[in-house]
């Protein structure tokens, strides 16, 4: 009987142990894939700092467990394969939750926005919905789920379309009047249009929104002390401070 209470005693500081060693996995460092092309959600300055919306975020995400953010910069189409492979604990990076995503890692929303057609300021070509890009020259970023939509696009209407490297780069071919439109988010044309004010306009708006998600590999705890973390963060307030502070609309966090 007394060996019986020893063993199960003994399971039970084993099991403890095992639990606070999987809590405090992260609890120094946690490291975030992210491709600083996207501000007001992420962008490098001159130096090659990387700073924005979701940089300050994860810092105070990290914080609710006791850890520190480190972003790893990472090109966009590589973000899923570089989290998979462990060279970062997560994705942070203004990255859509989408159901192919979700078949190879889990994630948790943090922010809603609604994707737009930036046009130069007064809509020349009066672009008000995407059926009004045909025949027209068109850029966005590469390797995201707006590049796809307008290759599904161009195949039905015609238009020309070029993809850039970020999404600055692609907004600017409007500011130089090398595109006529470029779809994006209304976060970045909060951005945008705050760098170059009255140059740049929303031409349309699509009515479905789109979730920002934080990204984790598969069976990882780390993904409830991201949900938990991300809900704390809403609840108290910290997201609205952040949104006003990059210009983004609150609604988008609550």
């Amino acid at each position: 009987m007394r060996k019986s209470i020893v063993l199960a005693a003994l399971a039970v500081a084993v099991l403890a142990v095992a639990g606070s060693a999987g809590a405090s996995r992260h609890a120094g460092t946690f490291k975030y894939c992210t491709d600083p092309t996207f501000p007001p959600m992420e962008l490098a300055t001159a130096s090659g700092k990387i700073t924005g919306f979701d940089v300050d975020m994860a810092q105070q995400l990290a914080l609710t467990w006791g850890a520190n953010a480190k972003p790893v910069k990472t090109a966009f189409p590589g973000l899923i394969p570089a989290l998979n492979a462990k060279k970062c604990d997560a994705i942070i990076s203004g990255i859509f939750i989408t159901s192919d995503r979700l078949k190879q890692a889990g994630a948790v929303a943090y922010m809603h926005s609604h994707r737009v057609l930036i046009v130069a300021a007064g809509n020349p070509k009066h672009i008000t919905s995407p059926s009004g890009l045909k025949g027209l020259n068109v850029a966005v970023q590469g390797g995201t789920k707006y590049e796809e939509y307008l290759k599904a696009l161009k195949a039905k209407i015609g238009f020309s379309l070029q993809s850039y490297p970020g999404d600055t780069d692609a907004v600017a071919q409007v500011l130089l009047g090398r595109a006529d439109a470029v779809l994006t988010q209304d976060t970045s044309f909060a951005f945008q249009a705050g760098k170059h004010p009255g140059k740049l306009a929303i031409g349309y708006t699509f009515t479905g929104s789109d979730a920002f998600g934080v990204y984790f590999r598969k069976g990882d705890a780390l993904g409830k002390q991201i949900g938990d973390g991300i809900r704390q963060l809403r609840s108290t307030g910290k997201l609205k401070t952040l949104a006003l502070k990059y210009k983004i609309p609150v609604a988008d966090v609550k």
